[in-house]
């Protein structure tokens, strides 16, 4: 089973603050210290060192430096580690473990100790051997190995393109909120993104770009992750033998879909509450039931597999050309129809039926 793990946002710059690195000096010149509002105590540093010593924390004696602008990296670490670390409550290999810290993940170092680390990951918060860690200078320089970069979409509807350059062929769209993987660096405010199977191109005037990295979690964090990837492969297990209980069964498809009757149509949209169109509200409801289907009305017609119409069962895709609703049984359809109707029920044979798919 695939691993995932909890991930939450991080900007770097939130980042620069306290010099962790042991051994480390920092220099600073007169220009720089009126500049900047200091950090070190108002009795010199002399004295804070001196504090430091008698209190047995030698190992953190650069918590009371000014950062540079580039040290934004220096309480910033990386797991080094090929699958993941325990963090521990106590600095000590036999206390119990809060979380893990796995091989992508990012953390901030609160304290150093003699061969503990004291961190922070997402939720997560305890010990982990320093071997486990890159630090530093070194994370700096590993930093983008680590970086999650996405796009946000803030139009209702944005062309993916095969090329950069609204000339370049549309291979789907995708719809307003949604995020996505960018694959490389951007080439004149284009951004490579993929979108389920396609790889292709979108306009950086329509979307948000931000950059995010992977994090630890608790044990209670993964607990609940657990349990609710057992239930998502229970019931595709389900699916694929035919013994589809009533939690995913056509008619639960439907009696779901049916909640978002007379909400709005918008053309672009995946929002069953503030509007979607008619691919955006099929992919929608089966995401619901942990089933991905693809973007457009088109891609469509090959998810699942082909029955007839005379065969229909409740939750079966009815497609159209350029439209697709969700049979409900009695010759009816549920979809997204128009800005006029919004979600409805109309008539499944209202046009001609191009193909009809069962997912379930």
């Amino acid at each position: 089973m695939e691993k995932t793990h909890i991930r939450q946002r991080m900007i770097c710059s939130a980042l620069a603050g306290l010099v962790m690195i042991p051994g480390s000096a920092f220099k600073a010149s007169a220009a720089e210290q009126t500049e900047k509002q200091p950090f070190i105590q108002a009795e010199g540093i002399e004295s804070v060192l001196e504090k430091c010593y008698e209190t047995e924390v030698k190992d953190n004696i650069n918590l009371y430096l000014v950062p540079t602008e580039e040290g934004e990296y220096l309480n910033m670490a990386f797991s080094d580690t090929e699958d993941y670390t325990y963090i521990r409550s106590a600095p000590d290999e036999n206390s119990d473990w809060v979380g893990k810290l796995y091989t992508d993940s990012a953390a901030q170092v609160l304290e150093y100790l003699d061969g503990w680390t004291k961190i922070r990951s997402g939720s997560a918060e305890g010990y982990v051997p320093s071997e486990s860690l890159i630090t530093g200078a070194a994370a700096e320089e590993q930093a983008s190995e680590y970086e999650n970069n996405t796009v946000t979409v803030t139009a209702y509807a944005l062309n993916v393109r095969d090329g950069q350059g609204t000339s370049s062929k549309i291979l789907t769209q995708i719809g307003r909120d949604e995020t996505y993987k960018v694959t490389g660096a951007a080439v004149d405010g284009w951004y490579p993104v993929k979108v389920g199977e396609i790889d292709g191109w979108v306009s950086g005037n329509y979307v948000t770009a931000d950059t995010s990295y992977s994090y630890g979690e608790t044990k209670e964090e993964e607990e609940a992750r657990v349990e609710e990837e057992k239930r998502r492969e229970e019931e595709a297990q389900a699916v694929q033998t035919g013994t589809v209980g009533a939690a995913a069964s056509g008619q639960a498809v439907i009696d779901y879909a049916c909640q978002f009757i007379g909400n709005p149509y918008v053309w672009g949209g995946t929002s069953l509450t503030n509007g979607a169109d008619c691919s955006g509200f099929v992919q929608s409801v089966y995401a619901h039931f942990g089933i991905s289907l693809p973007r457009t009305s088109s891609q469509m017609r090959s998810a699942g597999y082909a029955v007839s119409y005379e065969e229909a069962l409740p939750g079966d895709l009815i497609l159209y050309d350029g439209h697709v609703g969700l049979y409900m049984g009695d010759g009816n359809i549920v979809n997204a129809m128009n800005e006029a109707d919004g979600i409805g029920i109309c008539s499944a044979t209202y046009t001609t039926i191009v193909a009809v798919r069962r997912v379930l």
